[in-house]
């Protein structure tokens, strides 16, 4: 069983549920509940790969605060080796507010530590004592995104593959994109990110281009499970539908269940996106990224009801 390590965000998630509408200029605007959780793009996908049976570590950079002090604990209670993760005082833990309407999610990000974060242990004497490395949210990571490309050709070199979830690039120049696809085994991606990152016209079109620049990009399409390049097209994979409660995490559920599927239970490409999709879709029946804690019979049972 190959050992993942995961490298990247650290911080917490401030949940505001059920709002009353959408954010409104100089007008208060009340929600039901409200919750701090477990946060971070590469946390919530570690935590889901924890729960389905994986064996994981954890490098970042954490606060000397309070909310290090959770996300630290957490990160433990959840079996995961958090050795590389370092401490600062200079910057205070990151924070995601999320404001969350009917359906959708609107999120305000401190970025402290994520932003701080560089990575300077990261070597091949870590490398050699994992089987895949997994790089996460990196657009926020402005002092680590520059060591990525270095990152990923030690990783190669040492017979390692990886992934990323760039998640979104506010700027839209993608930096570094260009030398990242063909070093990547894996790239996940949603719709959106995937148009923007190919400059394409269509969902298709944007999955051809990548095709042809990276070994095996993954687009998320939400409701509508994901898109895979097969052979010389585009190929849909459908998820099934639930009742949405929070989409907090889905996509970093997505990036672990293939990934789960893929490196542990060897899975083709179609069978891991289906079991992708269904980590995901459970995901959502739950407040919080971390809080489904699906377990691979779970997944089965969800797959097979």
């Amino acid at each position: 069983m190959p050992r993942v390590l995961f490298i990247g965000d650290i911080n917490v998630d401030v949940m505001m549920g059920g709002m009353q509408s959408l954010p409104i200029v100089d007008r208060e605007v009340t929600c039901k509940t409200f919750d701090v959780v477990m946060g971070a793009s590469t946390v919530i996908c570690a935590c889901a790969y924890r729960c389905l049976g994986g064996q994981v570590a954890f490098a970042g950079l954490a606060g000397n605060d309070d909310y290090g002090d959770f996300m630290l604990r957490g990160l433990r209670e959840f079996g995961i080796d958090t050795g590389l993760v370092k401490r600062t005082s200079e910057v205070r833990t990151g924070v995601t507010v999320n404001l969350i309407y009917e359906n959708t999610r609107t999120q305000v990000t401190y970025a402290g530590t994520i932003a701080a974060f560089e990575g300077p242990d990261l070597d091949a004497s870590v490398f050699r004592g994992f089987g895949h490395i997994h790089c996460a949210g990196v657009y926020l990571q402005t002092r680590f995104k520059p060591r990525i490309t270095a990152l990923l050709k030690l990783a190669r070199s040492l017979g390692v593959s990886t992934s990323l979830d760039p998640q979104w690039d506010a700027t839209e120049n993608w930096q570094y994109m260009d030398e990242w696809l063909p070093l990547l085994t894996y790239l996940f991606v949603n719709q959106d990110e995937a148009i923007s990152i190919a400059k394409a016209s269509s969902i298709e079109q944007a999955c051809k281009w990548l095709a042809a620049r990276t070994h095996c990009p993954l687009i998320k399409t939400g409701k509508d499970g994901a898109l895979v390049w097969t052979g010389n097209a585009a190929q849909s994979v459908p998820t099934r539908q639930v009742e949405v409660v929070d989409t907090t995490g889905a996509g970093d559920s997505f990036d672990a269940g293939f990934l789960f599927a893929t490196l542990e239970k060897k899975m083709d490409l179609l069978a891991a996106v289906q079991f992708a999709n269904a980590v995901a879709a459970r995901s959502c029946t739950f407040v919080g990224g971390v809080n489904a804690r699906s377990t691979y019979e779970d997944i089965v049972r969800f797959l097979h009801p």
